[in-house]
Formats: structure tokens, sequence, C-alpha cells
């Protein structure tokens, strides 16, 4: 499936959830069978929830797998993360958040030594677990799904640190209801973790562009730089008001 049409299929369910497969055949003017083969490819990614004769965005609160996400998007986040490593200077303290970009850019910094790293994630601990970098782990409680450290004990470890730049991972940002993600208890750790940090670096690839979920992170005014891939026609920092650095990779 073209990443166009992917786009136009999460655009119209958007607009209206549920869609039948002859709405959507007549939105996209394709083939049954290649909308029906569509929205298998997109069930399987976590994107949508596939129902009799048609299809569904996920309610809010419905985070697609880890698993799920790896295989989304692959390059663009590959073109954002080897921009975020190019930044990087040695001895810098930097902070990882948890969900999919975050971990290739910890792909990405085992090319890199001499850096001081903290992570909630223990997915990204454990790709780090080879580098050449000072690796802490932020403890707290488990959280399953994400594989992640989470609640007060996380929080008031974190506050006993600073950090140059926290790479800030989103299910999401539009216009109105700003940065999104889909956990409470992961967007507290996120909150904690932007106000120890002097910069804080948001890593999002252009599909989570007029995406909401759960719960608002924080205010555009709080992240220093966006590093997202082109959308054309889309005057990206006119429409978020964003007075940051906005980087195109």
């Amino acid at each position: 499936m073209s990443m166009n049409r992917e786009q136009e299929i999460l655009h119209h369910l958007g607009k209206k959830s549920p869609l039948s497969v002859e709405e959507l055949v007549n939105l996209l003017q394709v083939s049954e069978a290649t909308v029906r083969r569509d929205l298998v490819e997109l069930e399987n990614r976590g994107l949508i929830l596939r129902r009799r004769g048609g299809a569904s965005l996920p309610g809010l609160g419905v985070e697609p797998m880890f698993n799920q996400r790896l295989s989304q998007n692959v390059d663009l986040k590959q073109r954002i993360v080897q921009h975020a490593a190019e930044q990087i200077a040695e001895g810098e303290v930097i902070a990882l958040d948890v969900g999919t970009t975050n971990a290739a850019l910890a792909k990405e910094l085992l090319k890199k030594k001499g850096l001081t790293i903290f992570t909630y994630s223990l997915q990204i601990a454990s790709i780090l677990s080879r580098s050449q970098h000072n690796i802490y782990v932020i403890g707290g409680g488990f959280r399953k799904l994400e594989m992640s450290m989470v609640g007060s004990i996380a929080i008031q470890t974190i506050k006993q640190f600073n950090f140059d730049r926290f790479y800030l991972g989103l299910a999401g940002f539009c216009k109105d209801q700003g940065p999104t993600d889909f956990a409470l208890e992961e967007v507290e750790i996120k909150r904690a973790l932007i106000e120890r940090s002097k910069k804080v670096v948001a890593l999002v690839d252009s599909s989570k562009y007029g995406v909401t979920s759960l719960v608002k992170v924080c205010d555009y005014a709080d992240i220093d730089e966006i590093v997202t891939n082109e959308m054309p026609g889309v005057p990206l920092a006119e429409e978020l008001a964003f007075q940051g650095k906005l980087t195109m990779v």
C-alpha cells in the first residue's frame, strides 16, 4: 500500500468512523479487493480496527503494540534519528523517551561514545547495553505494554538530575489539541523530563501530524525543536503556531 493511500484512509476515518468498505471504495476510487487488503495491513500495524463490512479508528486510549509500530515509516524515522544523533556532542547528558523512534535513535547512538544516557524504557536500555556510554535506567512501577518504568518513584528520581537534551516521543501532534500521547503514566514521566532538560527535542514522523491521542503532554512552547519529515503543502510552523526550531529531514 502506498503511503499516500494509507494517509488518505486514516484521514477519512478521522472525519467519520466507522466507514464501510463500500464508502472507502467510493472515496478512494480503488477496487473493493484493494480496500480490504489495505485494511488488513493497517489492522496488523495497529492503526485501525476492522469490523464486519468496514473499519474504524481505535479509541483514544487504545495503544498499538510496540512491535506493531516498529515497522511503520522506518525510512522516515531513520532520517529523523540520524539528524538527532548528529547534534549530540561527546560528554552530554541526554534522556531518551519510550517508543520506536527513540529506539531507532538508541541504535544510532551505538556509533558514538562518551555520553551519559538516562531512559525509563527497558527496551532502549537493552539496545544501549552494548554501547560505550554510561547508561542509567530510571526505576519505578513496571508498565508491561511499553516495557517502561513509571510512577512516583520514577518521577522523584528524575527530579534529582539535569539533562542537556530530552528526546520526546509523541503519539500525535496537531493544531488544536497539541502534542498528545496514549498513557497518562508515561505522560507524567515525559513532563518531569521536560522540566529537568535544557533542551527538549520532539522526534515525530509526519504520520503523527493531525492525530490526537488520549492525554496532552505539554504546550508547544515547552518544546525547543521539532524534527520531522517534509509534508508538502503543510506550513507546519504556521499551523502549530510553533516558535521553536522546526527541522525537516
